[in-house]
């Protein structure tokens, strides 16, 4: 069985998806540089397959810190994210590394980490040649949580940050108040993307599934309601409207 699967999603766009995880990362191809969005587990030679799918330099970066997202990436040099998040992926990273070694396994050293705004312009934007990521912070999920907006062709690549089931029951989770005020700051770049796609769905929801979010936390707000859950902590898991928030109990 093949670790990776590549769905072509655009011209140079290409969604990779590790089935093992369940996980979705995104190579995005310009005229001088690609970018990596996100390296999902690293059950196979993520590196390898990117170098098959472009010759050009590989600029690997995170929607967020958690290990799911950049353990594939473990092999570059150097890996970026926001500058919020980098103390959640050294944590992340040491408890990755003392499972691994109870198993009897190791991990490679952590990269070297670096901010995003080391990679943009003033307007935050990463110049791939002839295409342009704009960095969208969407704290909530993590506290650096950010998606990357592709503007050249409509596409919001949203992380974990936005998503189908948004996971806000986690330590590093922002109460949901915050998180509603995060995503009604999104309103105004609404009409600059068509499609969104997110950490764990090779399917893109439509860019109307913002407010279906803002709809559903505003209700959890204003009346907690939902299913209790066990995993991965105790909390309450909503669901309305095509989606899904869990959240602290």
């Amino acid at each position: 069985m093949n670790t990776y699967q590549v769905t072509l999603i655009g011209e140079g766009i290409y969604l990779i998806f590790e089935p093992a995880e369940d996980v979705c990362m995104y190579l995005v191809v310009g005229e001088k540089k690609a970018a990596l969005i996100d390296g999902g587990m690293g059950t196979g030679n993520l590196p390898g397959l990117v170098d098959e799918l472009t010759y050009l330099p590989v600029l690997p970066v995170l929607t967020h810190g958690h290990g799911d997202h950049y353990l594939g990436m473990l092999s570059y040099a150097m890996i970026y994210l926001d500058e919020a998040d980098i103390p959640l992926i050294r944590s992340d990273y040491e408890a990755e590394r003392k499972e691994a070694e109870a198993e009897g396994e190791s991990l490679p050293p952590l990269p070297g980490l670096l901010p995003l705004s080391e990679l943009t312009d003033e307007d935050r934007r990463i110049d791939l040649g002839g295409r342009h990521l704009r960095i969208i912070p969407i704290p909530g999920h993590t506290p650096g949580s950010v998606g990357f907006l592709l503007e050249e062709d409509r596409i919001l690549f949203s992380g974990d940050g936005l998503t189908y089931n948004v996971w806000m029951q986690l330590p590093e989770s922002s109460p949901l108040e915050d998180y509603l005020r995060t995503l009604q700051d999104l309103r105004p770049i609404a009409g600059d993307f068509d499609r969104i796609y997110t950490g764990h769905s090779q399917t893109p929801f439509e860019a109307g599934h913002l407010e279906k979010v803002i709809r559903l936390i505003q209700k959890v707000i204003d009346e907690p309601f939902g299913t209790p859950v066990e995993e991965p902590f105790p909390a309450i898991e909503a669901t309305g409207d095509g989606c899904v928030v869990t959240y602290r109990l």
